[in-house]
């Protein structure tokens, strides 16, 4: 299963300024897919930007390849 990167736009509490924020990451195996995903669970505020291929943790340095997770 592949995981998808979600954004919000959201307006920014401190400044009014309307800002871009990291959305929780879907998992889906298509695009197609984790749009609907979304759009289907109360998540409509979120748009799929991407695929999430590898994370890195900054404390450890391990890193998590999502492309090659089976």
């Amino acid at each position: 299963m592949k995981k998808w990167v979600t954004e919000i736009l959201a307006i920014d509490p401190v400044s009014g300024q309307l800002k871009t924020y990291g959305g929780p990451h879907i998992d889906a195996l298509t695009w197609e897919e984790a749009t609907r995903f979304c759009q289907t669970n109360g998540l409509g505020y979120c748009r799929v930007v991407g695929q999430l291929i590898a994370e890195v943790d900054e404390k450890t340095g391990v890193k998590i390849d999502y492309d090659n997770l089976n």
